[in-house]
């Protein structure tokens, strides 16, 4: 069997994240023109905005995957399924305990190992350094939450 290499920290990058300007609208004020009496608005200038926004469409699973999904061997989708119900909010990382998996997807304990090595074999999965059951997953195929968050922490630590 291939030894797969373990991440101390995710070995995934995000695609699809892009700044975007926005034109930010400032208050109001409302002047009467001492001439005529009549009451105009007036509104200060305008100041640009940039922010990031997530470009690719999801609904927690990205759809550009749909091909890689329909290719994996029945046990492989089960892990997955089960790694996408469970994935806390805002995590790149999923924990999968052999024997709750095992009890939820229905299977014993040498298909769901072959199922995670065939998942670390597509690189959906990675081993999480110093722990042999969480994984981080590629937040390109699915992710729980706004991946926004998480590219701010990445350019953060990246300038560190």
């Amino acid at each position: 069997m291939k030894k797969h290499e373990e991440y101390l920290n995710s070995p995934y990058s995000l695609l699809g994240i892009k700044e975007r300007l926005y034109t930010t609208k400032d208050d109001e004020t409302l002047t009467v023109d001492p001439e005529t009496g009549q009451y105009y608005t007036v509104r200060k200038v305008s100041k640009d905005k940039k922010v990031l926004h997530d470009e690719l469409v999801y609904t927690k699973l990205f759809h550009g995957n749909m091909g890689q999904f329909m290719e994996l061997p029945h046990s492989s989708f089960k892990v997955l399924m089960y790694a996408m119900c469970t994935v806390r909010a805002m995590s790149q990382v999923v924990v999968l305990n052999a024997a709750d998996v095992c009890l939820a997807c229905g299977m014993g304990n040498s298909t769901f190992y072959n199922a995670v090595y065939d998942l670390l074999n597509r690189k959906i999965l990675s081993k999480k350094l110093g722990s042999s059951i969480e994984f981080w997953f590629d937040p390109n195929v699915f992710f729980n939450g706004n991946r926004i968050r998480i590219s701010k922490e990445v350019i953060v630590s990246n300038q560190e």
